[in-house]
């Protein structure tokens, strides 16, 4: 069974949701800042539309995973011993 997307549900319902959204967002985008620098220096590329790829795919895999993994945190996470 697939994990429900609450990442991505509406956001104005809580404004601690969009702090959640906000923070995961960031955190794809350095995560995948980082590999891309490391990846372009450690092969020497420095065509800026092989970068630009590289950090394209590099936020799209980063995303799917934190994401996955939020949505799962959410879902599954007990507070409070309930």
């Amino acid at each position: 069974m697939k994990t429900k997307d609450f990442l991505h549900k509406n956001l104005s319902d809580n404004p601690n949701n969009d702090k959640v959204f906000q923070k995961t967002y960031q955190t794809i985008g350095k995560l995948s800042r980082e590999i891309s620098v490391s990846e372009t220096r450690g092969f020497g590329i420095t065509d800026k539309k092989e970068i630009a790829n590289i950090c394209a795919v590099n936020a799209k895999n980063i995303a799917k995973e934190i994401i996955d993994l939020v949505n799962y945190t959410i879902e599954n996470f007990e507070k409070n011993g309930n």
